[in-house]
């Protein structure tokens, strides 16, 4: 006896999905890629002979100071004391908030300790400081 098999249809490949993930990728990647472009301000920092890449920092929390004093809280200016306010409300949801702490080399030491000062009033205690290492060619963390 013979057994009839069902004709089956040719599988074929669906692109309208396939169109609509590509998309979102790219949307996903541009946008991925303009927020890493304005993460750290251009600053010309300190030069360090023994400086070590930290494997934590880009999940630290990134202040800069300029030349002449001013506070940047990623992109935005702020003063030490808005910066104190910024860090206790942080710290509400992040408890162990570590902060990676950039400086121009031009910039005054007491600019650098009042930052400092600032954030451990409101309770940070883990800093790293970004310097550059010449033999690497890259940036650095003591």
């Amino acid at each position: 006896m013979r057994i009839r098999l069902d004709e089956k249809e040719e599988t074929k490949v669906q692109m309208a999905p396939m169109i609509d993930m590509v998309f979102l990728l790219i949307i996903f990647f541009m946008t991925a890629s303009h927020l890493s472009a304005y993460k750290s301000k251009t600053l010309d920092i300190p030069v360090a002979t023994h400086g070590v890449l930290p494997k934590e920092r880009p999940d630290r929390w990134t202040v800069n100071i300029e030349a002449d004093g001013t506070i940047f809280s990623g992109q935005e200016p702020v003063t030490a004391d808005a910066l104190k306010r910024l860090v206790a409300e942080r710290l509400k949801g992040e408890p162990d908030l570590k902060v990676y702490l950039r400086a121009d080399k031009k910039t005054p030491h007491r600019e650098v300790k009042a930052v400092m000062t600032a954030m451990a009033e409101a309770g940070v205690g883990d800093f790293i400081f970004g310097v550059f290492t010449p033999g690497e060619g890259g940036e650095a963390a003591p």
